[in-house]
């Protein structure tokens, strides 16, 4: 089994739970060898779990509108002796459709907004558009050496454990006069980008978990990781699991 038919065939049964014997059983096989499917599993889980947890909500009169005009499109292509089945299958779908965005809606409004994680968020989403380099930046140690002389830290990572390297970094000035550091890694699964800058206090967000001093958090859709060395300040935010996130970071030097 490969990684695309573990998502289609088995990963939300198998969150629920509802696999058969033979179906379990070869689940579990690929899950135990593959990192980003455990981890989405995990995610899915979690997921479901505080859906579970949420009472119900009354869906807003626009969206009862919205979908009911969707049946009547559906209605109105449908042929007369398959419309009721269709009415049917059409309204399943989009009620299901509907508690999951009530849902998501729901838990986003529970989840705190922290100006920092969104700001190093839209960093990310632009460097995974374009993204320039402007400092020596061939390695974590070239990097590294950039970032002692600017900022005092060795604020660089050897992310090579979860097939990330560096592909470019770069030092920009904001509109406060601050130095600003990026990194940027990347692989065949995807990217992270490192945000640096000097910040005196910062109080990190109850939750997630803490390896080695760093903090790592699932937030609004991205793995996010923080930490605070000698007042200077890295976020960095990848679309990786956060297992992949802690597996690097348990590898620090205690």
């Amino acid at each position: 089994m490969d990684h695309k038919q573990y998502i289609e065939r088995y990963l939300s049964a198998d969150a629920d739970d509802e696999l058969e014997t033979d179906e379990r059983g070869e689940a579990a096989a690929h899950v135990s060898g593959c990192e980003e499917c455990r981890g989405m599993l995990d995610s899915e889980i979690a997921m479901k779990s505080e859906v579970k947890k949420l009472t119900t909500v009354e869906a807003p009169v626009e969206l009862r509108n919205r979908i009911m005009a969707a049946l009547d499109e559906v209605d109105r292509r449908s042929q007369p002796r398959v419309r009721p089945l269709r009415r049917a299958v059409a309204w399943t779908s989009i009620a299901a459709l509907a508690a999951c965005l009530i849902a998501v809606t729901v838990l986003r409004m529970q989840q705190p907004a922290n100006p920092a994680f969104d700001a190093a968020i839209e960093s990310f989403v632009k460097s995974e558009q374009s993204f320039t380099s402007n400092v020596p930046s061939k390695s974590a140690d070239e990097l590294a050496v950039t970032y002692i002389n600017r900022f005092g830290v060795p604020m660089a990572w050897d992310f090579s454990s979860i097939g990330l390297e560096v592909a470019g970094g770069r030092i920009d000035q904001a509109s406060d006069g601050r130095a600003i550091g990026y990194s940027l890694y990347k692989g065949s699964r995807g990217s992270l980008l490192a945000v640096i800058y000097r910040n005196d206090v910062f109080n990190f967000p109850v939750g997630g978990e803490t390896v080695k001093g760093v903090h790592i958090y699932h937030y609004r859709g991205y793995s996010v990781a923080a930490t605070n060395r000698y007042s200077v300040f890295c976020i960095m935010v990848t679309r990786l699991p956060t297992s992949d996130l802690a597996q690097a970071f348990s590898q620090l030097p205690s």
